[in-house]
C-alpha cells in the first residue's frame, strides 16, 4: 500500500511546474487525473504522440480526461469529479478558473474537504497579479538572477528552471501536504496560494539575512558562493572542460592545498585578505588546473577528502555509477513503445517507497474509463463524445 492510495488529485497544471508537483503525489499512489483541454489532433500522429507522452517524466502515474469546460455537460463532468476529489491543482493566471466556474469559492461549496492549490506568477492580487511572466522573469524580479554570473559580466540564465521547479512546484507540494495534514485535524480543505515570485524570494534564505543585517547588496561574482573566493570556484582544465571546487570548510581547503603541493595558500582562508589577493590565488589555482584534463583531476582527487566535482554533460550524468546505484535513471516497460527511460524517484522512503506504475499518456486516454467511474452509462458517454463536451 502506498501513502496516497486513496487520494484523488485533479491536475489542471497546464505546464511543467504543476505537473511536477502532482508527479510526486502520483509516485506515492495518488490517483492523479489530468484535466486536459480539447485540442485539434494531427491525423496519423497517434503513435508519435504516444511515444512522446511515455517519455514525459512529469506525466507518469496519471490518467487523462479531456473536458470542454465551456460546455454545460463539461461543467457537470467537472462537478462530479470535484465531489470525489481530495486535491485540485491549477496553474492558470488569476481569473481564468473563475471564468470556468472552477475557482475555489465555487468548488468548495461542492466539496468542503477539497484542497485547492493555485500556482500563479504573483498570486491572486497585488500590482503584478495580472502580469504575464516566465521563470527567467521571476528570478530576475526576485533578485536571484543578479547573483548568477561572473563579476562585472552579464547575468547567466540557468537552464534548470529555478522558479518553476525548485520554487513553485516544490513549494506547492509542501503546501498541499501541510493542508492534507491540517484536514486530518479540522475535516476541512483550504486554498493553497503559491506564487512563483514568492517561491524565488524564499530561496534567498542564504543571502537575505546578511543583507538585512548589513544593508550590503550582494553582486554576482563578489560573494562567497558566486566566485569571489578561490576555494569556491569553477576552473578550466587542459581539455577545455571545467571542474568545481567547493572547499568551504577549512579542512577541505587544507586537503586541496596539500594535494596540489601548495600549502602556503592555506592561510588565505584563515583570515580576511583583500579581493586583489584572493584574485591572485584564484589565478594560481587556474594555472594549476589547466595542466590536466577534467577527468584526470577527478581521478586525482579521489580519496583525498576534497569537495570537488567535474562539470558533466547529461549523457555522462545519466551513466554515472552513483546515479545508477541510487536508481535515478530507471527503465519502465511500455506495451507499444518498449523500454522507456525515466528519471527515478528522489524521495526514498524505507517502508512505503514510491513506484512508477504507469507512463505518461496522450490527452484523453482515460476519458471513457473515468466517465464510467463517475456513473455515466454507454449512451451518456456517446452523447458527451458526440457533442464534444469530452474527447477520448
Amino acid at each position: 500500500m502506498l501513502p496516497f492510495d486513496r487520494l484523488v488529485v485533479l491536475d489542471f497544471a497546464r505546464g511543467y511546474p504543476g505537473a511536477y508537483t502532482t508527479m510526486f503525489l502520483g509516485d506515492f499512489g495518488a490517483d492523479v487525473i489530468r484535466i486536459d483541454q480539447p485540442v485539434q489532433r494531427l491525423t496519423g500522429q497517434d503513435a508519435v504522440l504516444e511515444e512522446m507522452a511515455a517519455y514525459e517524466t512529469v506525466q507518469r502515474n496519471k490518467r487523462s480526461i479531456v473536458i470542454d469546460l465551456k460546455s454545460a455537460d463539461g461543467q457537470e463532468v467537472l462537478r462530479r469529479l470535484v465531489r470525489k476529489a481530495d486535491v485540485l491543482l491549477e496553474g492558470f493566471r488569476p481569473g481564468v478558473m473563475g471564468r470556468l466556474n472552477a475557482d475555489y469559492e465555487t468548488l468548495k461549496e461542492l466539496n468542503p474537504r477539497l484542497i485547492y492549490c493555485s500556482l500563479s506568477g504573483f498570486g491572486p492580487d497585488g500590482p503584478y497579479a495580472a502580469m504575464p511572466a516566465h521563470d527567467m522573469n521571476y528570478i530576475s524580479l526576485g533578485g536571484v538572477l543578479s547573483l548568477i554570473g561572473q563579476r562585472n559580466g552579464a547575468p547567466y540564465l540557468p537552464s534548470n528552471f529555478i522558479a518553476d521547479l525548485g520554487g513553485a512546484a516544490l513549494h506547492g507540494l509542501v503546501g498541499i501536504l501541510i493542508a492534507l495534514f491540517a484536514r486530518e485535524q479540522t475535516g476541512k480543505g483550504q486554498f493553497v496560494d503559491i506564487a512563483y515570485l514568492d517561491s524565488v524570494i524564499s530561496l534567498l534564505a542564504l543571502e537575505a539575512p546578511n543583507y538585512f543585517r548589513t544593508g550590503r547588496v550582494p553582486r554576482r561574482g563578489e560573494t562567497g558562493f558566486t566566485g569571489r573566493d578561490p576555494w569556491t570556484n569553477v576552473y578550466r582544465c587542459k581539455d577545455g572542460e571545467y571542474i568545481t571546487v567547493a572547499c568551504i570548510e577549512p579542512q577541505f581547503w587544507e586537503n586541496l592545498c596539500q594535494a596540489i603541493g601548495r600549502e602556503e595558500l592555506i592561510k588565505y582562508q584563515r583570515e580576511p585578505y583583500p579581493t586583489e589577493e584572493l584574485d591572485r590565488v584564484t589565478e594560481e589555482l587556474a594555472d594549476i588546473f589547466i595542466t590536466r584534463t577534467r577527468d584526470e583531476w577527478w581521478q586525482f582527487f579521489q580519496e583525498k577528502e576534497v569537495c570537488f566535482g567535474p562539470v558533466r554533460y547529461l549523457n555522462e550524468t545519466f551513466s554515472d555509477p552513483q546515479v545508477l546505484h541510487r536508481e535515478m535513471v530507471v527503465e519502465v516497460g511500455h506495451p507499444r513503445v518498449g523500454k522507456v527511460k525515466q528519471l527515478g524517484l528522489p524521495l526514498k522512503l524505507s517502508d512505503t517507497p514510491g513506484v512508477i506504475k504507469s507512463l505518461g499518456v496522450p490527452s484523453g486516454a482515460h476519458t471513457d474509463e473515468i466517465l464510467r467511474e463517475l456513473g455515466y452509462d454507454n449512451g451518456e458517454i456517446s452523447a458527451l463524445l458526440n457533442s464534444g463536451s469530452v474527447t477520448a
